[in-house]
């Protein structure tokens, strides 16, 4: 029984790879003793197992284990790469590994895929791509279904973000997929989930979670000093504020767009305050440019 199974499995294999017996039997065993394999006649030694196995592309194990599902030996072979990648820091090519599991990606596999979306996510939000965004937002959420494993932390950032996104345009939020926006998640990692919290927590006036922000961000990190400047504002410190978001515009530069588009809001509230009429104008025309060209990417 065992003999037949192997024989059985090297047939299909090497039909589902469009090879003849001959290209599959190469210089190490003739096509007749392949074809005494394949109908049971011949029990393969272990070093032809090898041998096939590895002209195969398969597992050896695949060859000598009972039934004829390959997923676990297919996983088995590629889950190093795809945890390689997905440290690294490539959700995209990540991703595209995944998938080509196709329905046979387990809850394991779907779990890494949300993640590697939700990532994705975060980068096409930072360059601008608002709608891109969303639709890596939409495919996080539809992969968190298909796990057994806790997803909280992936549904609650998209919570945000997708709030976050409701700020900038109504056309960006999706009924389809509208994540529970009541669910604040304090513990969030993301750059983009602290500020936005914070900006939250400034203008209802919990002092408690600002200043925990204030501890705990990286005081060089642009999302940090562009809070700093609104939380000035918010006293009244208007001058303080524009010259801060003026050196972080000009000096430092800006990579996120997103949070670009907050500096022209401020700078635009911040000049109109100071009697600066003509910036509050020009920072104005920077804000509608900044949100049309997200729109649009």
């Amino acid at each position: 029984m065992m003999h037949n199974n192997i024989g059985d499995k090297i047939r299909k294999l090497r039909k589902q790879r469009k090879m003849t017996q001959a290209e599959l039997a190469g210089d190490q065993i003739t096509r007749n003793m392949l074809s005494f394999i394949e109908t049971g006649a011949a029990l393969p030694s272990l070093p032809t197992i090898w041998y096939l196995a590895e002209r195969l592309d398969v597992p050896a194990g695949f060859l000598l284990a009972e039934g004829d599902d390959d997923r676990i030996w297919r996983k088995m072979n590629e889950i190093a790469d795809i945890k390689r990648l997905f440290k690294q820091g490539d959700p995209r090519i990540c991703l595209a590994v995944c998938r080509s599991f196709g329905e046979d990606a387990d809850d394991e596999i779907c779990l890494i895929m949300a993640q590697c979306a939700l990532q994705i996510a975060s980068e096409e939000l930072h360059q601008g791509h608002l709608h891109a965004c969303c639709d890596a937002l939409d495919e996080a959420l539809a992969l968190c279904e298909q796990t057994a494993y806790d997803t909280a932390h992936i549904r609650q950032t998209a919570a945000l973000y997708f709030r976050f996104l409701r700020g900038l345009s109504s056309t960006l939020y999706p009924a389809s997929t509208s994540p529970n926006l009541d669910d604040a998640f304090l513990g969030a990692s993301d750059a983009v989930c602290r500020y936005m919290l914070a900006r939250e927590a400034l203008d209802s006036g919990d002092r408690r979670r600002v200043d925990a922000y204030l501890q705990s961000a990286d005081r060089e990190d642009a999302f940090f000093r562009s809070f700093s400047a609104h939380c000035d504002m918010t006293g009244g410190y208007y001058a303080q504020a524009r010259q801060q978001l003026l050196q972080l515009l000009n000096a430092d530069g800006v990579s996120s767009q997103v949070l670009l588009y907050h500096i022209f809001c401020d700078l635009e509230i911040a000049c109109r305050e100071t009697g600066d009429f003509r910036g509050a104008y020009e920072y104005s025309r920077n804000k509608i440019s900044q949100l049309e060209r997200m729109l649009e990417g």
